[in-house]
């Protein structure tokens, strides 16, 4: 699929603010809103824009701990790394995975109230499991998210065809 320069505005803009009308995204682009929706239509049938989603600050809610577990296993099978991601997705603290290169096969990111609802949190969920023979966790002091796309998408040359 080739982007072009007015489609990269359009996700740059949707980076921003998942939020946007077609109408508004078609001032900034300077484009009818049909032409926008036309684009909108093929950049989530390709599969580029695989959904939006509202940011929840949840240490506003309590869940004020987050932490990141590298998790190596006892054996090195793509299989079982796979079975374990898709399984930790399930447990409610587990905000993403990530299988990875290195000392460790995957890290975790997880969230929680407080220290004593992590330890137990890694002896009861992961710990325990026996395809996990190490952990190492570090709590997250401060994050930062970058979602403007803009400079980003500016790294794809006009016309480039993105495999989606």
């Amino acid at each position: 699929m080739n982007i072009d320069r007015t489609d990269r505005r359009i996700l740059a803009l949707l980076s921003n603010n998942a939020r946007m009308t077609n109408k508004e995204l078609s001032f900034e682009v300077g484009l009818a809103a049909s032409s926008v929706h036309e684009r909108l239509k093929r950049l989530h049938e390709s599969g580029l824009i695989a959904g939006a989603h509202t940011d929840v600050r949840l240490e506003q809610i309590g869940l004020s701990l987050k932490a990141m577990l590298f998790i190596q296993l006892s054996e090195h099978k793509k299989q079982d790394l796979d079975r374990l991601l898709r399984e930790v997705l399930k447990i409610p603290e587990v905000r993403a995975g990530w299988m990875i290169s290195g000392r460790f096969d995957a890290v975790v990111e997880v969230v929680t109230t407080d220290t004593t609802h992590l330890h137990r949190l890694v002896v009861e969920q992961f710990s325990s499991r026996p395809e996990i023979s190490r952990i190492e966790t570090s709590i997250v002091f401060e994050s930062v998210v970058q979602n403007d796309l803009s400079e980003t998408l500016q790294l794809i040359e006009e016309g480039q065809s993105v495999n989606v």
